[in-house]
């Protein structure tokens, strides 16, 4: 029962969040400056008329609560409408940059979660070695790194430098592939790939080294670790122990670095011209394409919402005080 109203009150809040989430979004792009439809204008495509009617056609002659009413309806079921300046469904334009950031980002994180943990839990175990405090040291270094500036740097030395691989896009120009596999199944693929991919992982790996390794450091020297090495146990058998049960701080941040997945995306998109909703994010706000805009930050705003409450859902199960804790 605790559980239940530990649940119920995670997704009232949820919701509460998404709500005021888009109502942001929404005030956002009608305080910025000047008409999306302004260049359209001054270059001669529309004249007054014509602007009237396509200003009818989204709304944007409405007042501005019935603008928002229109909006949250549609956007809470989904409804991203048409683009403004490409004149095609939002979703469209959307899904396509989204399956980019995934496949670049996902991927990333898995790797750096099991690499990183395992690496810190011997970094932990082996406490004061000169293991531990170098990758502390690199770990940290590029944790701290802004993901754009370690993004150039690479650039410039293998892409520029050394012509090992592409230096911007997810293909190469010359590349026509046909369908979803032959895009992402590819040598060509894997080669621009490399680089964002690489410093993704640079970027997250601190946060689980440090977090795994000041876990095991906690529980070495514990009472079931002695007595599992008086059994006979040997340090490799007392380490798969000691980690399987430092395990909840780590499943925990995965939940939450997963929800906070579009972190940093919008400058390492734009640092290797990677054709994810990033920096599809950024094109849409210069040609104040609102109904795009508003979709996009809507998709990550969500992804950190329900993946927040998830991780409230997998600690409050693995850890039953946590959900105890919070009705008392």
């Amino acid at each position: 029962m605790n559980f239940r109203r530990f649940l119920i009150k995670r997704i009232a809040i949820s919701i509460v969040l998404t709500v005021v989430a888009v109502s942001i979004i929404f005030l956002t792009m009608r305080l910025l400056p000047g008409d999306p439809f302004g260049s359209l204008v001054a270059s001669g495509d529309l004249n007054t008329e014509q602007l009237e009617a396509v200003r009818a056609q989204y709304g944007l002659d409405q007042p501005l609560w019935v603008q928002y009413v229109q909006y949250l309806g549609n956007i809470l079921t989904f409804n991203f409408g048409f683009s403004i300046t490409q004149g095609r469904p939002v979703w469209d334009i959307l899904f396509p940059q989204l399956v980019a950031t995934l496949v670049l980002l996902v991927p990333a994180l898995i790797v750096t979660a099991i690499v990183s943990t395992i690496l810190g839990m011997y970094a932990g175990w082996n406490r004061g070695s000169t293991f531990e405090k170098s990758s502390i040291v690199v770990t940290t270094f590029f944790r701290s790194t802004p993901i754009f500036i370690t993004g150039i740097f690479f650039l410039i030395i293998f892409a520029y430098q050394l012509s090992w691989f592409p230096a911007f896009g997810i293909r190469s120009p010359t590349a026509n592939p046909d369908g979803f596999f032959e895009l992402y199944l590819s040598w060509d693929f894997a080669k621009h790939y490399f680089l964002p991919f690489a410093t993704s992982v640079l970027f997250y790996s601190g946060d689980f080294l440090l977090l795994s390794r000041n876990s095991i450091v906690e529980r070495k020297g514990a009472a079931y670790l002695k007595l599992h090495a008086a059994k006979g146990l040997n340090e490799a058998e007392q380490l798969a122990r000691a980690g399987r049960n430092s395990m909840l701080p780590v499943v925990t941040y995965f939940a939450l670095r997963m929800g906070m997945l579009f972190q940093g995306v919008i400058t390492l998109e734009v640092v290797f011209a990677w054709p994810g909703i990033g920096r599809g994010l950024v094109t849409a706000i210069q040609q104040q394409d609102y109904p795009t805009v508003q979709a996009a930050v809507f998709i990550m705003a969500l992804a950190v919402i329900v993946m927040n409450l998830l991780a409230d859902v997998v600690y409050a199960r693995i850890d039953p005080t946590v959900s105890v804790g919070d009705n008392v």
